[in-house]
């Protein structure tokens, strides 16, 4: 079996969310089938963020991507455009695809491969187009990971009615009906695909390091109540500081003693401004860049914040519902009770269902009250919590999922070329 995985628009990077849900999983799975040729096919914007973040660094990035994965070959693709374009317009989705396609063809014809993973709409669309119009045979799967369209309509502003929103939606058509597999990552997801009449469907949740992340420290720190929140922080995604601003000012309001941790690489700065009314040392601000530097900010903690957007229409109110986010995985695998706005359906519905935090109105804030923090914090349950996020999120359970999906796709496509 070939297995090729297909990121497209993505800056490749051994640290954060690329590594931990695309590297790091990609990397398990092939260790389960070791027998079988695993490749990594990366389609890069040639102006892409690396150029702004890491500057002349990035190229040390590439090596340690390829250090990770190991025997699994490393392949970049050009993309003749800016990464800005990722988040693609009717007149923009285009500008992803001019040129490569071709390439990506020559690859495929050297490699022959059997499946292709593909991580997003455009490596879907990608893959799909070369395999109709050079006619090959491989079985596509299409992990989402979310609802691009809702996504970029809330960026961009597109309502439901513009052409812009509905050619997004065409694209997503097209691509649930030609894959040969879809995944979700959260039960909520799941379902809205089922009434959607998607026939070929997987649950697998996000992916975690459960045993490195987990707390083996009893004693916490009694002096603070230490709340958390990991990853981007912007007013043009939907993780905005303002709602966080909020929630954390009602925690505070019913609880003494407490501190805000923000593990982000985005602007510190503009974050600072925006919490200004808050007590200097009640804010840390931090940058981890690698699972042992989280780990050690994650123990610090008595609970992990899920703050995300006030959902107002009807498009937005579905994207929420999907959400189950990476800092769920993380915040969990460190044994952490969580708070999260009960907007992020995925999210909320696991809290809730196994008890392990507290999901929240965001209109009314009536759930964060004293007794509900105080019930949790310092309740020696960690470990029970790890155990949780092991069941739910390892990268070698995901593994086992993805190892028989691939088995499953396989034997169809052996099948197909054998009659």
């Amino acid at each position: 079996m070939k297995v090729c995985y297909l990121t497209w628009g993505e800056t490749p990077r051994s640290y954060g969310v690329f590594c931990s849900q695309v590297i790091e999983q990609f990397v398990a799975t092939q260790k389960k089938m070791s027998e079988h040729s695993f490749y990594f096919i990366s389609a890069v914007p040639i102006i892409h963020s690396g150029f702004f973040r890491e500057k002349i660094k990035y190229r040390g990035e590439i090596k340690k991507i390829k250090q990770k994965l190991g025997n699994i070959k490393f392949i970049s693709i050009p993309i003749f455009a800016s990464q800005n374009f990722v988040n693609s317009s009717k007149s923009t989705f285009n500008f992803m695809h001019y040129g490569t396609h071709i390439i990506l063809r020559n690859i495929f014809k050297g490699l022959q491969p059997d499946i292709v993973h593909c991580r997003s709409y455009h490596a879907a669309w990608a893959a799909l187009k070369v395999k109709e119009k050079y006619n090959f045979k491989y079985k596509i799967i299409f992990d989402p990971r979310g609802l691009w369209p809702e996504e970029i309509s809330l960026k961009k502003g597109f309502n439901e009615n513009s052409p812009d929103y509905r050619f997004l939606k065409s694209i997503e058509n097209q691509l649930l009906c030609g894959c040969d597999l879809v995944i979700s990552v959260s039960d909520t997801m799941l379902q809205y695909l089922k009434k959607m009449n998607v026939k070929n469907l997987e649950c697998i949740y996000l992916s975690a390091d459960t045993k490195k992340l987990r707390n083996e420290n009893d004693n916490k720190d009694n002096e603070y109540i230490n709340v958390g929140y990991v990853g981007v922080l912007s007013e043009t995604t939907w993780h905005k500081p303002k709602d966080l601003l909020e929630l954390y000012i009602k925690i505070r309001e019913n609880v003494k003693n407490t501190r805000l941790f923000i593990v982000t690489t985005s602007s510190h700065t503009d974050i600072k401004k925006i919490f200004s009314e808050i007590p200097v040392e009640e804010l840390v601000l931090i940058s981890t860049k690698s699972i042992d530097e989280l780990k050690i900010v994650l123990n610090k903690l008595d609970f992990g914040l899920m703050s995300y957007f006030k959902p107002e229409n009807k498009k937005d109110i579905l994207l929420a519902k999907m959400v189950l986010g990476v800092k769920i995985a993380e915040y969990l695998s460190a044994g952490l009770p969580i708070i999260v706005n009960k907007m992020c359906g995925g999210a909320s519905n696991i809290i809730d269902y196994f008890n392990i935090g507290i999901s929240y109105d965001p209109n009314s804030f009536k759930e964060i009250n004293k007794e509900n923090i105080l019930k949790f914090v310092n309740d020696n349950k960690h470990f029970e919590r790890n155990a949780i996020a092991e069941k739910l999120f390892d990268y070698n359970n995901n593994a086992t999922k993805y190892k028989l999906v691939y088995d499953r796709l396989y034997k169809e496509y052996y099948k197909s070329i054998s009659q």
